[in-house]
């Protein structure tokens, strides 16, 4: 079969063997080469099929069964960062930004609270806007 311009062809052998009915055994590499390249995007299934003369549907169930083994694998773990806490005497005071300002859109609303507001006053406003008390 000719090689179409859109879809890659498998180079190698693909069937391992064929039983009396005349249904194929599929080469494992095979099978994992076409399902990874119908998962890169745009790929059309049923014309990488074609190409490498397989049923359409019988790869969508090679997708199907390769998603379902990839959903058993545990997931990997997150990669912790090292962390380094720092304390800051209270005597010093974070630094203010009085041109900065912060808006803040509820509903219909726009709360916008200026540059140098203090900690506790954007709070407090925080804790009105949840329905909470400060």
């Amino acid at each position: 079969m000719e090689a179409c311009a859109h879809s890659p062809v498998w180079e190698g052998q693909r069937v391992e063997r064929t039983n009396a009915r005349g249904r194929h055994t599929y080469v494992p590499a095979f099978k994992r080469w076409i399902v990874e390249q119908a998962q890169r995007p745009g790929m059309s299934v049923a014309g990488l099929a074609l190409s490498n003369q397989v049923n359409a549907n019988q790869l969508r169930r090679w997708i199907q069964l390769h998603g379902t083994a990839a959903a058993a694998l545990p997931a990997p773990r997150p990669a912790l960062l090292p962390v380094t806490v720092v304390t800051q005497p209270s005597s010093e005071l974070p630094p203010r930004w009085p041109s900065a300002a912060i808006e803040i859109a509820v509903a219909d609303t726009i709360v916008r609270v200026h540059g140098g507001a203090a900690a506790t006053t954007l709070r407090m406003v925080l804790a009105c806007l949840r329905g909470t008390a400060p």
